[in-house]
Order: C-alpha cells, then sequence, then structure tokens
C-alpha cells in the first residue's frame, strides 16, 4: 500500500467514525426530548475549530449539555441547576482510547448567564477536563474537583466542581446509550 491509499483510508477512517459520533449524538438528543428527564440546553454541539492552527482543523472533542428538567427555568432560558455534559473525546492525548465523559458542572450563578451557547464555547466545558482548572481526586473512570482558584471560577462562568465518569465509548450500544449515558447523569445528581 502507498501513502496515497494510506491517506485516503485514514480519511475514510474518520468519515466513519465522524457518522458513528453524529448517530450517538442525534439519538442522545432524540431520547432527551422524548424522556424529558433531562433537556437539550443547545440544539448544536460544541466543539473547537481553527483556521489558525492544524490541530484545530479535525473535530476530536465533541459536547453536549443538558440539564435536569426539574430544575426551575430561568428567564434567560438556562435551569436553575448543574449542566449535565456528555463529552466525545477521540482525542489520543487526553485518554488511550475513545471516550464518553459524563459529568456533572456545578455553578454558582446559572441565573446571571447570557441565553444560550455557540459551538464555539468549547473551551468553556473542555478546558476545565483537561487544562488543570480543576484539582481532580479519583481515578480516571470516576473523578471529581473543585475549581482550583476564584480567577478560574470567574473565566469559566462560575465553574464550582466537576463530577464524572468516563465510559469507553465502543461499550456504547443503541441498546445501552440511553442507561449509560443518562443513568450516568442520574447516578451523578446527588454527588
Amino acid at each position: 500500500m502507498n501513502s496515497g491509499e494510506n491517506i485516503h483510508n485514514a480519511f475514510e477512517i474518520v468519515a466513519e467514525t465522524y457518522e458513528n459520533v453524529n448517530k450517538l449524538m442525534s439519538y442522545c438528543q432524540e431520547a432527551a426530548a422524548e424522556k424529558g428527564e433531562f433537556v437539550l440546553s443547545s440544539p448544536k454541539f460544541l466543539r473547537r475549530k481553527s483556521d489558525n492552527e492544524v490541530d484545530g482543523w479535525l473535530v476530536k472533542s465533541f459536547i453536549l449539555l443538558f440539564q435536569h428538567s426539574n430544575d426551575k427555568l430561568l428567564k434567560n432560558q438556562w435551569r436553575n441547576g448543574p449542566i449535565y455534559v456528555l463529552e466525545i473525546n477521540l482525542n489520543p492525548h487526553d485518554y488511550d482510547k475513545p471516550t464518553a465523559n459524563i459529568a456533572k458542572f456545578v455553578y454558582n450563578n446559572v441565573n446571571s448567564w447570557e441565553e444560550g451557547v455557540s459551538p464555539a464555547h468549547h473551551r468553556i466545558f473542555y478546558d476545565p477536563l483537561y487544562y488543570d482548572i480543576v484539582e481532580f481526586e479519583g481515578e480516571e473512570s470516576a473523578y471529581s474537583g473543585q475549581v482550583s482558584n476564584e480567577v478560574y471560577s470567574d473565566r469559566y462562568w462560575g465553574l464550582q466542581r466537576i463530577v464524572g465518569i468516563v465510559v469507553p465509548l465502543i461499550s456504547i450500544m443503541r441498546e445501552n446509550a440511553y442507561e449509560t449515558i443518562f443513568g450516568g447523569f442520574r447516578s451523578l445528581i446527588d454527588k
């Protein structure tokens, strides 16, 4: 096989992977609407893209935001409660294998946020997981932590703490997707 074929094969695999990621995200969006336990906080997934950096050309982290339907709806269209984050992470620098990072982000001021969020706000939810903004305890598969200082809290919209679990992406099938993801969120409610 020559280099040209290798490149084409690699892009075919990336395209298939993106198609599967899209199916999972679409399923989660539809399931949230159908079941009503958690509500989607943004109609679009969050992602990092950059025209100026080669690393930003390939999307490796996809984030969907949810809130619990029992939390009171605020004037800014957010709910007065934590944000439940589903991050699908394909970045080999973050994990050995593709993962679903299922987390609860607790804030001190959701009521003062502006309405909505754009796909470019990816860093607000990605950075605290990976850039020493939160001091995590636990193991890779189940973790919790507090924001390391007030400057970071302010920079990341009043973030106070994060708790979460990490699941291998290949373990999520249509038959177990709802319970794995939304059951994961449910398991974090009282933590």
